[in-house]
């Protein structure tokens, strides 16, 4: 939809001028500040983000603003889940439940989680290798099979490969690789207790020695508390202490290795519709977090301006007129401008308000002087739709193409340097276009009667019979824009919203008050949807607020 925004001057005032009172705040008729703080307010409008603070409502502006970008990374997302899943198939996968028992009194998460930790060991991976004859090394094989916990007894082990066929082999081979493996592991608990056993015994053994030694029976001694005795029980003890501590250990590797295979290994039935579902719909999620990702960095960091207020800031001078997009499909124009080549309605609209800041009592001759910030090529449409519409009511009009690109001077049909005139598709109807010197030297104009006029013959002569005379200019900081007070006296500027640096707007603006032309307009195209300012800078809106007060009063 068409964001259009039209802003007149107040009943009374001239452009850029307020009511005369003391302690006058805001723009002078020559667009300079007089009040303390200078032209430019360092307040910002709110819908810029502070220094130290982004706001939120700045970054929904942002995602809002930039929502087909974010859109379109979505369905590249999308159009790329759908593609892998017909690029890459999902491997074919088989599963084997096992029923696992562990100690008793162990905590079921941990002891979980050391059974999956034992079936994902190399070596339980070197051994299916060998097995099954394998080419693959033993990280590779850990990466084709996963153990899963479904309950505090149940441990699932599935694997992938080329076919179902393989796929139930590996899951099957794993499987019963782990159980031995894991049944050795229990079987190596009973060694320690083994050694500590036998050590038990050897001293029993030695007690023994030594009770016979000391002339005493240890079978029935007559000294029960002599101190080879109380060793020959002690070490007794310990033994029989060891012996208990073996039997546990037994009994508990005997329950342990309870543990079986609950079903056999079969293929896992995928279903194409979730895979599918899953693969578009996690490449959707992943292109729009980009995007929005990609949008919210880039708002962060970039210093171009998009809302009116900021522009008018600024430029320090009002938004008189926003509007949409311009057209983009230059392709369908031909060269030459015709009424009906230039229907576009933001076209139409910023033609229609530079033909109303024409001042046609003015003298000499009335000019305007439009200055592109950033877009040439909708700027010059739109001039050549002017001069083409006031040359059909009857006006002879100069048109000056001061960009050095040509852009203007092409959509009149004029493609060599110099002064020409072009009849343009009716009789009567007379357009002399003067095309600028390619190198870049700023053209001089005749308006407020140049002493010596421009030193060339026939723009001087076309400029004496011209009833309206409108130039397209950019400025550069090198060149100025003192070269265009020989054009027109007022100028109206033209800033695309988000294509322009504040830098590069205020430099526009000081550039055109330096040179002494007062700055009649400003236009913004492509206006952002978001913005609910009316671009009227903060100097100018305190000055209005102030001579309001002084009415009241």
């Amino acid at each position: 939809m068409t964001n259009q925004h039209f802003d007149e001057q107040l009943p009374g005032k001239l452009p850029g001028q307020l009511s005369g009172h003391s302690g006058q705040v805001g723009p002078s008729p020559n667009g300079w500040a007089e009040d303390n703080d200078g032209l430019f307010d360092d307040e910002l409008s709110p819908s810029y983000p502070p220094d130290s603070l982004v706001t939120f409502r700045f970054l929904r502006d942002a995602v809002v603003r930039h929502a087909r970008i974010w859109l379109a990374l979505a369905l590249v997302g999308f159009a790329g889940g759908l593609a892998s899943y017909l690029a890459i198939p999902a491997p074919h996968q088989a599963a084997a439940r096992l029923l696992i028992t562990t100690r008793a009194g162990d905590d079921p998460v941990k002891a979980m989680a050391t059974e999956i930790s034992l079936a994902t060991t190399r070596t339980v991976a070197e051994r299916v290798i060998v097995l099954l004859k394998l080419p693959e090394t033993p990280d590779e094989v850990l990466q084709q099979y996963t153990a899963t916990k479904l309950t505090d007894r149940v441990l699932e082990i599935q694997a992938s490969a080329k076919s179902d066929e393989e796929a139930t082999k590996l899951a099957a081979m794993v499987a019963q690789t782990y159980l031995i493996f894991r049944r050795e592991q229990l079987g190596l608990d009973d060694a320690p207790l083994r050694k500590d056993l036998a050590a038990a015994q050897n001293e029993v053994t030695a007690a023994r020695e030594a009770v016979v030694a000391a002339g005493d029976n240890p079978d029935n001694p007559a000294h029960p508390s002599s101190p080879e005795m109380a060793k020959l029980n002690a070490a007794g003890d310990k033994v029989r202490f060891v012996q208990q501590q073996l039997l546990d250990q037994t009994v508990t590797a005997s329950k342990m290795n309870a543990s079986r295979m609950l079903d056999i290994p079969a293929p896992v039935v995928v279903s194409a519709k979730r895979a599918i579902v899953l693969k578009a719909g996690t490449g959707l999620v992943g292109g729009l977090f980009l995007g929005i990702g990609f949008v919210i960095v880039r708002a962060l960091i970039s210093d171009r301006l998009w809302k009116r207020q900021d522009i008018a800031n600024a430029l320090g001078a009002r938004v008189r007129l926003s509007t949409g997009r311009p057209p983009r499909k230059w392709l369908r124009f031909t060269q030459q401008v015709r009424p009906s080549q230039a229907p576009h309605r933001q076209i139409q609209l910023l033609s229609q308000h530079l033909g109303q800041r024409i001042s046609w009592s003015s003298v000499p001759t009335p000019a305007l002087a439009v200055v592109s910030v950033d877009d040439v090529p909708a700027c010059a449409l739109a001039v050549a739709a002017l001069a083409v519409r006031l040359a059909d009511e009857g006006n002879q009009v100069l048109v000056a193409d001061l960009t050095g690109t040509g852009a203007l001077a092409k959509r009149l049909g004029v493609k060599e340097q110099g002064t020409h005139t072009s009849q343009l598709s009716e009789p009567g109807r007379r357009i002399d276009v003067y095309l600028s010197d390619p190198s870049g030297l700023p053209a001089e104009g005749c308006y407020n009667g140049h002493p010596n006029g421009s030193g060339d013959l026939e723009l001087d002569g076309a400029w004496e019979t011209a009833d309206l005379v409108l130039s397209l200019a950019t400025l550069t900081p090198a060149v100025g824009a003192d070269h265009l007070t020989s054009w027109a006296a007022q100028a109206a500027v033209v800033v695309t919203a988000g294509r322009s640096t504040t830098a590069k707007i205020r430099a526009t603006g000081e550039m055109l008050r330096l040179a002494g032309l007062e700055i009649d307009t400003a236009v913004v195209l492509n206006a952002d949807r978001t913005d609910e300012g009316v671009g009227v800078t903060d100097a100018e809106a305190a000055a209005t607020t102030v001579d309001l007060e002084l009415f009241s009063r």
